[in-house]
């Protein structure tokens, strides 16, 4: 049976920047869209086709930013590159601007089945706090633009600790956000300052290695409110809570996204672009922009480095990303690939996590506890070798 790959691509053009982003995103440059299209096409056409192609992913910045035609040219491309696969899922990173609204029915022709719509609120006190280039009712609007475009799978960010927003502000976005009947959301804490040497961040869709923990400016005791909140609101709404910060209706889990808290194989294009064998060696290219165009121009893949993991850095990310999902870690699978039940090689990690309640061991399931998910960044520390 071939094994599943999935495709990152990368698209750093923003019309603006907004100051809690830390990807590899550019202002302006709208007229290096083109360039950039054909310098993506160029790179899938030299990179490895392992596997069976199951999903790509649009993000950025903001693919949406692409045209219909350029974003066609790439999923033609990756497929013809993999050998005509029939892709599950093909999702597009989406702006809610009404001044970069995409032709959405143009996306869903060219292969898109999946968008994710940076909404962050529905309130536009919060969107103005966070300098968003977007209303309210812009987001509204490109919400019911991309449903009546045909798209049936449509999933939306919020983001809660901002500045200023109370637990009844976060509820009223909620409720906002449930009445549009989006079928997935992504809930995330608003992160301000960087703080090294800590193992807190899940890897970004296409940035494999662990980003430095983000510290919010806001008051932590709210912003755990906030989260349980949400968990209860969405519980009783018919949303799984699947992930950390995801929660979908049956069925519409982020499939790609899922690739990479699986660990599986995936190839990322685009300056910033990381990809990983499934194995033990990941690589990623430079994000310098120019630098990208300028390598990709000249026949060669401008690769910035590579690692390959040792077994304790394997294993410890097996647990992190498996942590991060709500149903857990299965032991025997962890055992079957490292030769040793987790319980065992992280005896007084599983031990402290157990007797402050923030794990739970069920089985062959090891998991985060409902307040372990609070405190999830705690939690992975003491695994990190």
């Amino acid at each position: 049976m071939t094994a599943p790959h999935h495709l990152y691509v990368h698209v750093p053009f923003c019309r603006l920047v907004c100051a809690y982003c830390d990807f590899v995103t550019v202002g302006g440059r709208a007229d290096d869209i083109p360039r950039y299209t054909d310098a993506l096409l160029a790179e899938i056409d030299i990179r490895p086709a392992p596997g069976e192609l199951r999903t790509i992913y649009f993000g950025g910045g903001t693919p949406s930013l692409l045209a219909a035609e350029q974003v066609a040219a790439i999923i033609d491309t990756a497929l013809g590159r993999w050998g005509g696969t029939t892709v599950d899922e093909v999702t597009l990173e989406a702006n809610p601007s009404a001044r970069e609204a995409p032709g959405w029915a143009g996306l869903r022709a060219a292969g898109v089945t999946r968008i994710s719509l940076g909404v962050q609120s529905l309130r536009d006190e919060d969107l103005h706090a966070l300098a968003r280039g977007h209303t309210a009712r812009e987001a509204r609007e490109a919400f019911a633009a991309a449903r009546s475009a045909a798209f049936d799978n449509i999933s939306i960010d919020l983001i809660y600790g901002i500045p200023g927003q109370s637990l009844d502000d976060w509820r009223e976005g909620l409720e906002m956000a449930i009445a549009l009947d989006p079928d997935h959301l992504s809930c995330y804490a608003l992160q301000l300052a960087l703080e090294p040497d800590e193992w807190a961040a899940p890897p970004r869709p296409g940035a494999l290695r662990w980003r430095t923990r983000m510290v919010p400016r806001q008051d932590e005791s709210l912003a755990a409110d906030q989260y349980r909140l949400a968990e209860r609101f969405l519980a009783d709404r018919g949303y799984q809570h699947y992930e950390l910060s995801s929660w979908a209706r049956p069925g519409r889990q982020s499939r790609h996204n899922a690739a990479y808290w699986a660990r599986r194989a995936y190839t990322g294009v685009g300056a910033g672009a990381h990809s990983y064998d499934g194995g033990a060696v990941r690589s990623w290219n430079t994000r310098d922009i120019d630098a990208y165009l300028a390598g990709i121009e000249s026949g060669e893949r401008p690769l910035a480095g590579h690692e390959t993991l040792d077994e304790d850095t394997r294993a410890f990310e097996a647990v992190a990303l498996g942590l991060r999902r709500v149903d857990g870690i299965s032991r025997r699978a962890f055992e079957a690939e490292f030769g040793t039940d987790p319980m065992e090689r992280y005896a007084d990690a599983v031990a402290d996590g157990r007797r402050t309640e923030l794990l739970e061991a069920d089985g062959d399931v090891l998991r985060l506890s409902a307040r372990g998910r609070l405190l999830a960044s705690e939690v992975l520390v003491a695994f990190a070798p």
